[in-house]
C-alpha cells in the first residue's frame, strides 16, 4: 500500500493477532468487560432529526386537509350548460356556480350555447360522454332543449334547469324567479310612470325561452287587465342582445313618431334602446324600463338614464343549483321549484295620479268548457254558473265537444257577442292561443280554467297544480305495490295541460323515488271512457302481467276496470285514477278503484267567475289560483279477493229494485251491490279516507 493512498476506516482490514495464553489451571478466567460506546458523529444526528420534522410537516399537511375538506360528501363532476356568456348575467350566474362547486369540493365543467340550440344540444351530449354526475342547464329554448334533457335522462343523468325552464323531460328541480311575477311588477310600475295613459313598445327575448315567455306574459297581463289605457304600439324581438336591442329600436323609433315608455325582457335590450333613443335626440320623453339588474342597468339607474330594473340574483341562481344537485346526489330531498326572490331598482320617477276604473254594472261572462260530456266539467260549469248568479253577471256557456275547430267557432261567437271577459276551459294549450289573441286584441280579458294554454295574454289561471297530483297518484301506487311491479299509464288527449303536467308529475316521481316500478304501457286514451276500455283491452292482451294502472282521469280509469273484469284481471290490478268524479268514489267504496286524486270542478267554476269580476271592477288578481288537491283512497287488501262468494256467517237477504237493467249504468249498480253482499266480514268495505295536499306548499310561485 502507498503510504499516501488514504483508506476509509470502513475499508480497513483488521491484522491476526495471537491468541492470548490460557488461565492458569484453578483459576477463573477473567471477566471480559463491554467497550465504552462511543457516541454517533454529529452528521448522522442531524440527518434524522431532519427526517423526522420532514414527516411531522407531512402530517401536519394531511391532517389539515382532512379537518378543511367537506366531510362525507364524494368528488362529483357536475356540467353547467349556459345559454350564452355574452351577456353578462350569465357570467354573473357562472362564477356563483363555481363558487359553490369550489366549496363543495366537485369539479365545475362549463359550456357555453352562444344562444344556438344546436350548439347546446352538443355541448349537452359532449357532457353526458363525460360521465358528470348531474347536469345544471340554462336552455336557449324550452323546446329544442327537450331531447337533450330525454338523453340524459336515459343515461340516468339527473337535470335541473336554472333562470328558464324545459318544456319537457324529467327534471329534478327548477331554480328560478318567478318571471310572471316579475313581468308584472315591470307593467305595474309603468303604469304608474306614465299615469295611466300613453303609448309602449315591448322589446322581446329569444322566442322560445320560458323568460321571454314569462315577462311577457306578466307585463302584458297586468297591462291589459289593470293598465288599459296603455297602448302597446310595437312589440318585436331583439333576443336579449345590446346590438339587436340598439337596430331594432332605431327602426322603431323612425316608425313610432310618439313612444313614452318601454319595457324590455332584459338589460341588454335596453340599455341597446337607450342608445339607440339618445342618438336621435328621444331619451328624454321616453320611460325605459329592463330586467336583471346587471351591473351596466344599475349605473344606468344612477344616472338616470334607465327609469327601472327588475333585479334577479344570477349569483345566488348559480349557487344554489350546485347546492341543490349535490344535495340530490347526496340522496337528500330536494323541492321541484327552488323560487329565488326578485326585487325592483328604480331611480327617481314620480307617478302621475289617475282615476279609479268605473266598476262594471251589468256583465256577460263567456265559458268555453272542453266538454260537457264528462262529469267533471258540467260540475265546474254549475259552480260557474251559480256564482255568477251570486254576482248578478250573465253567464254564456259553450261546449267545444273535444273539438279544437268547434272551440274556435265558439270562442270567436263570444268576442261577437261582446263578453266583458273569457273563462276557457281549452281542448288543447297550443290550438286555443289564436282564439286568446282574438280576444286581446278585442280588449276582452282571458281567464283560463283546469287546462292552461301555451300563448296568447292570458290575466289569470285557476286550476289544481297537476303536476302535484301527478307525483301524489305516483306515491300511492308506488307505495301500495310495494315500490316493485310492472305499471301502465293512460294518457289524456294529446297536447292538453291537464295530460302534460299529470303525466310530468306522476313520471318525475316514479324515475325519482320509485325506481323499481316499470312503466310497461304508456297509451292515449284521450280523457274517455270507450277509449280507456278498448285500450286497456289491448294492451292487456300484450301484457301478460300488469300490477298497477294510473290513468290521467277518472273516466279513462273506469273504462280500464270494466276491461279488466271482463278479462278476469281486476284483482291483481292496483287502478288509481284523477279528478274523483261521483262514479270514480263510487268506485272507490265499491273496492273496485283504489285512489283517485281529487280536484274541486265546483270551486274552480266559482273562483273562476270571482276572479273574473274583480279583474273587470279594477281589483289587482293574481295571474294563478291555485285549487287544493286530496286524495280519495279505499284500503287496500294484503291479497286478492275471494273470485267464489264465501258462505255469510250470518244469513240476511235483501231486496234490490232496479228501474232498468237494459242500461249499463244499472247493471254495474247491481254488481257492486252483489259484490257488497258476497263481501265476508273479514274483509270490510273500504273507507273513503281523505288527505288534504295543498298545491301552494308544492309550489308557491307556480
Amino acid at each position: 500500500m502507498y503510504q499516501d493512498e488514504q483508506v476509509s476506516p470502513e475499508e480497513q482490514v483488521p491484522m491476526e493477532t495471537a491468541p492470548e495464553p490460557a488461565p492458569p489451571e484453578g483459576t477463573e478466567p477473567p471477566v471480559e468487560t463491554p467497550p465504552e460506546e462511543t457516541p454517533p458523529e454529529e452528521g448522522g444526528s442531524r440527518t434524522w432529526m431532519w427526517i423526522a420534522l420532514a414527516v411531522i410537516a407531512v402530517l401536519i399537511v394531511i391532517l389539515g386537509y382532512l379537518a378543511l375538506r367537506p366531510q362525507g360528501e364524494p368528488s362529483y363532476k357536475i356540467g353547467l350548460s349556459l345559454s350564452t356568456l355574452n351577456n353578462p348575467f350569465f357570467v354573473t350566474l357562472r362564477d356563483g356556480a363555481q363558487a359553490a362547486a369550489d366549496q363543495a369540493g366537485v369539479e365545475l365543467v362549463v359550456v357555453d350555447a352562444q344562444d344556438d340550440p344546436a350548439r347546446e344540444a352538443t355541448n349537452m351530449e359532449d357532457l353526458i360522454q363525460q360521465g358528470v354526475d348531474a347536469i345544471l342547464v340554462n336552455p336557449t329554448d324550452a323546446d329544442a332543449v327537450v331531447p337533450s334533457i330525454q338523453k340524459a335522462n336515459e343515461a340516468g343523468i339527473p337535470v335541473f334547469t336554472i333562470d328558464r325552464a324545459a318544456s319537457g323531460g324529467t327534471i329534478v328541480s327548477h331554480i328560478a324567479s318567478d318571471n310572471v311575477a316579475g313581468g308584472g311588477v315591470a307593467g305595474e310600475f309603468l303604469c304608474e310612470a306614465l299615469g295611466g295613459q300613453g303609448k309602449v313598445v315591448e322589446l322581446e327575448g329569444i322566442p322560445g325561452s320560458s323568460a321571454a315567455r314569462d315577462r311577457g306574459q306578466g307585463f302584458n297581463t297586468y297591462v291589459s287587465s289593470q293598465c288599459s289605457g296603455l297602448e302597446i304600439v310595437a312589440r318585436q324581438t331583439a333576443n336579449f342582445d345590446r346590438a339587436e336591442g340598439l337596430s331594432v329600436f332605431e327602426d322603431i323609433l323612425q316608425a313610432q313618431p310618439e313612444i313614452d315608455g318601454t319595457f324590455a325582457h332584459n338589460d341588454e335590450m335596453i340599455l341597446g334602446a337607450i342608445q339607440a333613443a339618445e342618438a336621435a335626440g328621444r331619451a328624454a320623453e321616453i320611460t325605459f324600463v329592463g330586467f336583471d339588474a346587471t351591473d351596466d342597468a344599475v349605473a344606468a339607474v344612477s344616472a338616470g338614464r334607465l327609469a327601472a330594473t327588475i333585479a334577479q340574483q344570477p349569483a345566488e341562481m348559480g349557487r344554489l343549483g350546485v347546492e341543490e344537485a349535490v344535495k340530490y346526489l347526496n340522496e337528500e330531498s330536494v323541492e321541484q321549484y327552488i323560487p329565488v326572490e326578485l326585487s325592483l331598482v328604480a331611480g327617481d320617477v314620480q307617478p302621475e295620479e289617475t282615476e279609479a276604473p268605473p266598476e262594471p254594472t251589468e256583465v256577460t261572462l263567456g265559458l268555453s268548457l272542453s266538454t260537457l260530456n264528462n262529469p267533471f266539467f258540467v260540475t265546474l260549469r254549475d259552480g260557474a254558473q251559480a256564482a255568477a248568479d251570486a254576482a248578478g253577471a250573465n253567464l254564456t256557456v259553450v261546449d267545444a265537444q273535444d273539438d279544437p275547430a268547434r272551440e274556435a267557432t265558439n270562442i270567436e261567437d263570444l268576442i261577437q257577442q261582446g263578453v266583458g271577459a273569457l273563462l276557457i276551459n281549452p281542448t288543447d294549450a297550443d290550438a286555443v292561443v289564436p282564439s286568446v289573441q282574438k280576444a286581446n286584441e278585442a280588449g276582452i280579458p282571458v281567464f283560463t280554467i283546469d287546462r292552461a294554454a301555451s300563448g296568447g295574454v292570458i290575466v289569470s289561471h285557476i286550476a289544481s297544480d297537476n303536476v302535484a297530483g301527478g307525483a301524489v297518484a305516483g306515491k300511492f301506487l308506488c307505495d301500495a305495490l310495494g315500490g316493485q311491479g310492472k305499471v301502465v299509464e293512460l294518457e289524456g288527449i294529446a297536447g292538453s295541460s291537464a295530460a302534460r303536467d299529470r303525466g310530468q308529475g306522476f313520471n318525475t316521481y316514479m324515475s325519482n323515488e320509485c325506481s323499481g316500478v316499470e312503466i310497461v304501457a304508456r297509451q292515449t286514451a284521450n280523457f274517455d271512457r270507450a277509449e280507456g276500455l278498448s285500450v286497456y283491452e289491448d294492451i292487456l292482451q300484450a301484457q301478460p302481467v300488469v300490477n298497477g294502472t294510473f290513468a290521467h282521469n277518472d273516466e279513462m280509469v273506469l273504462g280500464a276496470i270494466q276491461a279488466a273484469e271482463a278479462a278476469g284481471r281486476s284483482t291483481e290490478i292496483i287502478f288509481v285514477g284523477f279528478d274523483a268524479t261521483d262514479d270514480a268514489v263510487n268506485a272507490v267504496n265499491e273496492g273496485k278503484l283504489a285512489a283517485t286524486v281529487a280536484q274541486q270542478p265546483a270551486l274552480m267554476g266559482q273562483l273562476g267567475v270571482e276572479v273574473a269580476m274583480r279583474s273587470l271592477g279594477g281589483e289587482p288578481v293574481d295571474s294563478y289560483i291555485p285549487v287544493d288537491l286530496s286524495l280519495v283512497s279505499g284500503t287496500i287488501p294484503e291479497a286478492p279477493e275471494p273470485t267464489e262468494p264465501p258462505p255469510p256467517e250470518t244469513a240476511f237477504t235483501l231486496g234490490l229494485s232496479l228501474s232498468t237493467l237494459n242500461n249499463p249504468f244499472f247493471v254495474t249498480l247491481r254488481d257492486g251491490a252483489q259484490a257488497a253482499a258476497w263481501m265476508p266480514r273479514m274483509i270490510r268495505p273500504r273507507k273513503r279516507q281523505t288527505s288534504r295536499i295543498s298545491s301552494r306548499a308544492v309550489c308557491p310561485l307556480c
